[in-house]
């Protein structure tokens, strides 16, 4: 599971982001995010992308999740945008240990587009074979 600290317009770093995924299971979860405590406003028209590095002097991810090819979903209700993660456990098996791990959106109907740094923080994948 996931944890995310509350996002904060009011604070230029972005929010921290931990927690464990087994990597021999599909990791399918629902992550809540709020922007000073409500929805964030047109998130669905963003793209978005969660990637995963080995090291933070790592210029290329090991593993990028994004909402252009459906491992990312993200859906408005009327108090907060919910992230739907959808990985199968074949994308994770080679994955072990801690990763460095950013969630981002792509708003390009600003000028110029606009990428928002939303979350920051380590994420372990656990060598779990309980579908090898």
């Amino acid at each position: 599971m996931i944890r995310i600290s509350e996002i904060r317009s009011d604070k230029p770093e972005p929010a921290n982001l931990y927690g464990s995924v087994s990597n021999g299971a599909t990791w399918w979860e629902d992550l809540t995010l709020r922007q000073d405590g409500t929805v964030i406003t047109n998130a669905d028209d963003w793209v978005w992308r969660m990637t995963f590095r080995e090291s933070a002097s790592d210029d290329a991810a090991t593993l990028t999740l994004t909402t252009a090819d459906s491992t990312l979903t993200i859906s408005q209700g009327a108090t907060s945008t919910t992230l739907q993660i959808r990985v199968a456990y074949t994308a994770l098996s080679a994955l072990e240990g801690d990763y460095i791990c950013d969630l981002s959106s792509l708003d390009t109907t600003t000028t110029p587009d606009k990428v928002t740094h939303w979350c920051h923080g380590v994420v372990t994948f656990r060598d779990d074979p309980v579908w090898a």
